[in-house]
């Protein structure tokens, strides 16, 4: 493990949304669609891989074993959100698309943390923060306006299931952001590029 501890209250927080997550996919099952639930099954596997990296930046891997493992499973995460991308596009489902899109190129900028961390503070750092800033906001927008349709149709508690979904994704990939953020110190570079 990191030689940085969390927090009870972090650990706390972190568990917490990872159950909620947990109830929330088999809402999705048994609610959803069928590439729904793929697209959440990619999603997990994803969020589990960047939790699993994101706790060990400071370690190289035990083994190649781990290594590749751990990119097996992200190569299957990436094909079922890959997969459930192509069918919201192919259904017209275009505020689905946007969510998925983003949440794509979000994964896409968190990798580069993990593996290509940069120096504090530094021009190609504040840069990462700034894509970072903007895909959460769009992310942000997506979940309000779901809550907002959902409130419109007079669904009620289920019409805000997508919200609650958007949510709850945004507080589990906020936990890994701040798992890479305990490695980021204005003292000293960031841990060196995993191998």
């Amino acid at each position: 493990m990191s030689k940085k501890s969390h927090s009870l209250h972090f650990r706390m927080f972190k568990y917490s949304v990872y159950a909620l997550l947990t109830f929330n996919i088999l809402l999705f099952m048994i609610h959803g669609t069928a590439y729904e639930a793929l697209d959440s099954l990619g999603w997990v596997l994803l969020l589990a891989t960047f939790e699993y990296e994101s706790t060990s930046l400071d370690e190289v891997y035990a083994s190649q074993k781990e290594k590749w493992g751990i990119f097996a499973v992200q190569c299957v995460g990436y094909c079922l959100a890959l997969y459930a991308t192509y069918q919201y596009f192919a259904a017209g489902d275009w505020v689905d698309l946007l969510n998925a899109v983003t949440w794509l190129l979000v994964c896409a900028v968190l990798a580069y943390d993990v593996y290509f961390p940069g120096d504090y503070g530094g021009a190609e750092w504040k840069v990462r923060n700034a894509i970072k800033i903007g895909l959460y906001s769009i992310l942000v927008g997506v979940a309000l306006w779901w809550g907002y349709e959902g409130m419109q149709d007079g669904a009620g508690l289920v019409g805000l299931l997508d919200f609650y979904d958007a949510a709850l994704w945004i507080a589990c990939f906020a936990v890994i952001e701040l798992n890479v953020f305990d490695y980021e110190r204005p003292e000293e570079p960031v841990a060196a590029e995993r191998v």
